[in-house]
């Protein structure tokens, strides 16, 4: 399972000719604040557009436009969000997400076993620890879980790379058996907050995801 979940100071030179003149750095500071305005809108935007969709099962071509549409908004940002290693180590529940290998196995529990589930991906990057875990459970005890070493291309950068490392399956009985892991990503992530945060992966895949605290390995 890959997942692909948002000033002004003086400066010297403020007068020239006799007229007032911004100077470049406060000019640079003001629409830093408009992007992060900006950015802020477009996360209230991307809310309201996947209100409703059951995390993403409940899309039709207009909804996903018009998140494609949002998404490319908060990525062709003037301030493109910079991502630290503390910031993004947390547990993250999923909000909505057009991964199908994710909605697959959720939307079926649903419809074929009447059992609901909870989607978590589990970041931490602090003192080198590079981990990322996705994780689907089940409310009848189950699990999927896929592993994967975590780093971001420098710190602080808004893109991360994965590898997956293993994978498993928990049944009710709490028994377990492991899958052979495959693959290797990126994902950027568009928005960043203390509750929320937006990311893109390598194959287009959007995640919106709000914050579960502290990062909780199964």
């Amino acid at each position: 399972m890959k997942m692909v979940t948002v000033v002004r100071g003086p400066t010297g030179g403020l007068w020239s000719r006799g007229r007032p003149r911004l100077s470049a750095a406060c000019g640079a500071r003001r629409d830093r604040s408009r992007s992060v305005a900006a950015r802020a809108s477009d996360l209230d935007d991307l809310l309201s557009i996947v209100q409703g969709t059951h995390r993403g099962e409940r899309v039709d071509t207009g909804v996903r436009q018009a998140v494609e549409n949002v998404c490319d908004s908060l990525a062709s940002s003037s301030a493109p969000v910079k991502v630290s290693e503390t910031a993004i180590s947390k547990t993250w529940r999923l909000v909505f997400t057009t991964e199908k290998e994710t909605l697959f196995i959720t939307s079926n529990a649903r419809k074929l076993f009447g059992v609901s589930t909870d989607v978590e991906q589990i970041i931490d990057l602090r003192k080198g620890r590079g981990r990322l875990q996705n994780l689907i459970s089940f409310a009848n005890g189950a699990a999927f879980i896929v592993n994967s070493d975590l780093g971001l291309d420098e710190s602080p950068s808004r893109r991360a790379n994965f590898k997956f490392t293993d994978a498993q399956v928990v049944v009710p009985s709490g028994s377990s058996f492991g899958l052979p892991p495959f693959g290797k990503g990126w994902f950027d992530t568009l928005y960043l907050s203390d509750q929320y945060r937006v990311a893109k992966d390598s194959r287009g895949d959007i995640l919106v995801i709000e914050s579960g605290g502290e990062p909780r390995f199964k």
